[in-house]
């Protein structure tokens, strides 16, 4: 079996993304069944490389090796693929979310990062998604037809016990995409029921949205119910999903969402944004919508009152709340491993 090379971002301060962590296990998946991988983390400000990062790049693609390239590091840079496939290098461009799709990008540089990606998809031997809804995403956006599939993974996990008053995680980087202020409006709407809540997830590269979220939770006299940890990770982490009953997902825009994947390892359920690939995550199927039996429902990340009725109905309804924590305990038991998603790549680029 052919070798791989990953060329990721290297990882920032803050902990790793979501990216990060599928890069990282679909690579040990391979080393531990397919052959041999080799992950080359390159710093630099992606995907806003500067000219030495492009030339790091360009080295970083001169391999006999197939080349796994994280759409953050390669999408911006169409040149350097095209030149390494024209080489003789299989540039295999895995995206994990279009660049134009970050919320709050200026109009001016959604449209400069969308022709560059654009370039780039068309010059990769192969595209690679994460999930069905994303690879016709992609092919909305850029025309290609042959983008691959490979479906995030999970680790098995404890379950989770809960707490009480029950206890609502967001976790993820405090950025626009994410969309946690949505929730504010939603929770002071609920300050009549026992609850708490943990935001949880570093500021990153957009301070001026979390200290904007710090403001939001104070005006609405809901800091001592929302913790705001920052990154949290390892035994803390281990932790925070112990206790946990509900995952809350709010993104603007989500390929997948690894973490509806992981709450689902712990037997937890999940709200998730309506019209995105958090529902394929969250049901093991490519629909639009979140059936009777799924261990939790998707709900408008536009609208506060829509999140306020849906956690309004399961904090209100025991029968609710047992039958989303039954069914998260079921799809745990079926979710896929990441020697599934190592078998998906291998079927894809090698027959």
């Amino acid at each position: 079996m052919p070798g791989l090379r990953f060329v990721v971002p290297a990882r920032g301060a803050a902990g790793p993304s979501g990216g990060d962590v599928y890069d990282a296990r679909l690579a040990r998946a391979w080393d531990g069944v397919h052959g041999h991988s080799h992950v080359l983390a390159l710093p630099g400000g992606w995907p806003r490389p500067g000219p030495a990062e492009r030339r790091a790049l360009g080295l970083a693609l001169r391999t006999p090796d197939t080349v796994v390239l994280d759409g953050l590091v390669g999408s911006a840079c169409p040149r350097e693929v095209e030149r390494a496939v024209d080489g003789g290098t299989r540039v295999v461009l895995l995206v994990h979310l279009p660049l134009p799709a970050e919320a709050g990008l200026p109009a001016e540089e959604a449209a400069r990062l969308a022709e560059l990606e654009a370039a780039a998809v068309r010059a990769a031997s192969d595209v690679v998604a994460t999930s069905t809804w994303a690879a016709r995403d992609l092919e909305r956006r850029y025309g290609r037809r042959d983008v691959l599939v490979a479906v995030p993974g999970a680790e098995q996990a404890p379950l989770a016990e809960g707490s009480r008053p029950p206890h609502l995680l967001a976790l993820g980087a405090l950025t626009a995409v994410k969309n946690q202020t949505v929730l504010v409006p939603a929770l002071a709407a609920l300050r009549d029921l026992p609850w708490e809540a943990t935001f949880a997830g570093p500021a990153g590269a957009q301070p001026d949205v979390a200290r904007d979220l710090v403001r939001a939770l104070a005006d609405a006299g809901l800091s001592d119910r929302v913790a705001l940890p920052g990154a949290v990770v390892g035994d803390g982490l281990a932790d925070l999903w112990r206790r946990t009953d509900l995952l809350l997902l709010p993104s603007l825009v989500e390929t997948y969402g690894l973490v509806v994947t992981e709450a689902l390892a712990h037997g937890l359920p999940a709200l998730i944004p309506a019209g995105t690939g958090a529902v394929e995550a969250l049901t093991g199927a490519a629909g639009e919508t979140c059936g009777p039996d799924a261990p939790g429902t998707a709900v408008d990340p536009t609208d506060p009152a829509a999140w306020e009725r849906v956690l309004r109905r399961w904090l209100t309804s025991a029968p609710l709340r047992e039958g989303w924590r039954a069914a998260a305990h079921a799809r745990r038991a079926r979710l896929r491993t990441w020697a599934d998603t190592a078998a998906d790549l291998r079927r894809g680029l090698f027959g």
